[in-house]
């Protein structure tokens, strides 16, 4: 991976520390290592359906009450149908849920292949903004808003410096991997 990548996600992941500090200093931080996947089906306004696969990795607690608010790390690839043509939208997010909400941040790249046989491809790097709303109800479907930001503006392969999208997905128990009492 690129340096400058690495870079960019630890300072995404910072910002959102710092805008939640009021809540941190308050809060007891508890581990819990937990896997989450997600499949999420969708809709991009002026492409189509997308759809794509989401692993979520619980880090750590910021607070044990009801509603837990869980630090999150969630690697994500999805497909996005756009004039006959498939776009991968690959992105790493720092996540923050709860049983209401998830607020996404992350930073990834857009990829098409294109010409004959698929021989050429062409890539944007972007950045990622979400933010899912639910129920407690674990039968209750997540839906999510996302706006994947081209970061040099314009691609000529999608015409527009964004991919806006809301998709779906129901959030499975998680897997616990690591926990502290």
């Amino acid at each position: 991976m690129n340096r400058k990548f690495i870079v960019r996600i630890f300072g995404i992941v910072v910002a959102l520390f710092l805008i939640l500090a009021g809540d941190v200093a308050h809060a007891q931080l508890r581990t819990r290592v937990f896997l989450s996947p997600r499949l999420k089906i969708g809709w991009t306004f002026y492409s189509g359906f997308n759809y794509g696969l989401e692993m979520n990795i619980g880090l750590f607690n910021l607070k044990e009450e009801k509603p837990e608010i869980n630090v999150c790390l969630a690697p994500q690839y999805m497909l996005v149908n756009y004039k006959g043509n498939v776009h991968s939208l690959i992105s790493v997010n720092a996540v923050l849920e709860s049983d209401y909400y998830r607020l996404t941040l992350g930073m990834g790249e857009a990829l098409t292949k294109w010409g004959f046989n698929n021989r050429n491809s062409n890539k944007a790097f972007g950045y990622n903004v979400g933010l899912g709303l639910s129920t407690s109800s674990k039968f209750t479907p997540w839906v999510e808003a996302n706006g994947f930001v081209l970061k040099n503006g314009y691609w000529e392969f999608y015409g527009r410096p964004y991919y806006l999208s809301v998709s779906g997905f129901f959030r499975p128990d998680p897997y616990v991997v690591y926990e502290t009492n």
